[in-house]
């Protein structure tokens, strides 16, 4: 019996068979791609563990300062340091009071050293005290208890400082005309009263605010 080349039984076979073959090497090739070996699947897991148990994977990157020690304790709160800096007398009581009531810590300096030289126990002779130079009046609408706790005065200097500054809508030189003036000096004066006291206060705080802002002023 004679076949065409197409139909012989054979070559059909053989064909069905190579066909076999290749699916059975592709499912082969398949599996063993998906199987890791034992050195990359330690090495694979390796950091990952050492991450989740808090060690350094990676010592030759250096993410963190090596100084900063273990960040597994930190908290959201603020930091508070242990002691007064000693560049700046108060820095810290200035700063937390600028913080609560959005004033410059600063301008809060400059008035500080215009007004008392940062000593905690200054009186002047119309009876302002402590060292933003608090009238007992006022501090006592601000409920100051002891006026001359540098953390009460400070606060309730920056409190009212902040509310002349909104109440003359930011200008700087008004608001520090009235701290020293008075409001109905400088609302009667339409400005800066021109009364010599008070205009040399305004320029003596704008002065030490300018040299405080450049780090030139030397306490």
């Amino acid at each position: 019996m004679v076949y065409r080349e197409e139909d012989c039984p054979k070559k059909k076979l053989i064909q069905k068979s190579m066909g076999w073959a290749f699916a059975l090497v592709l499912g082969l090739l398949v599996c063993i791609a998906d199987i890791k070996l034992p050195a990359e699947t330690e090495r694979g897991n390796a950091p990952l563990g050492k991450l989740n148990a808090g060690d350094d994977a990676f010592p030759d990157f250096a993410f963190l300062n090596p100084d900063d020690g273990d960040i597994s304790g930190l908290t959201a709160a603020p930091f508070v340091p242990n002691s007064e800096p000693a560049l700046v007398p108060f820095d810290r009581i200035i700063h937390e009071a600028a913080g609560r009531h959005h004033v410059d810590a600063d301008l809060i300096m400059a008035v500080i050293m215009a007004e008392s030289q940062f000593n905690p126990s200054a009186r002047s002779k119309k009876g302002a005290r402590g060292l933003m130079q608090l009238m007992p009046i006022t501090a006592d609408a601000l409920d100051v208890v002891d006026i001359y706790s540098p953390a009460e005065n400070v606060n309730a200097g920056a409190r009212h400082l902040k509310w002349l500054l909104d109440r003359f809508d930011g200008d700087l030189r008004m608001a520090l005309a009235a701290y020293n003036a008075g409001v109905q000096n400088v609302l009667r004066h339409d400005g800066v009263p021109p009364f010599p006291e008070t205009q040399a206060y305004v320029k003596r705080v704008m002065e030490y605010y300018a040299e405080i802002k450049y780090d030139s002023l030397e306490f």
